[in-house]
């Protein structure tokens, strides 16, 4: 019983209208420009943002590779085999350490 109670107290809650705007805060990361952007746009912005790839620090060939695949087979990214490699290229190119493995 205290917990039905509890549950019809929280969705009273969740339920209550607010009387003043809320405003979202709006963060923008900026990634590195080169012809291969729109790969990058074209695959991975529609889930996450550029923070995610800033936040990996800079990686190996390999790590970024992964990473890639990883997208296409875990989480359904829509990445052609050429995207792939661009993106691979891309993100080593701008983030990478220099290591290839």
């Amino acid at each position: 019983m205290r917990y039905f109670i509890l549950m019809l107290l929280v969705t009273a809650a969740l339920q209550a209208e607010f009387t003043q705007p809320v405003k979202m805060p709006s963060i923008t990361f900026a990634i590195e420009s080169d012809p291969n952007i729109k790969v990058m746009q074209r695959n991975c912005q529609w889930c996450h943002s550029y923070g995610y790839i800033l936040n990996q620090g800079r990686q190996s060939r390999a790590f970024w590779h992964k990473i890639v695949v990883k997208m296409r087979e875990t989480y359904h990214a829509p990445i052609t085999a050429r995207d792939e490699l661009l993106a691979t290229e891309y993100l080593f190119k701008h983030y990478g350490n220099g290591a290839l493995e």
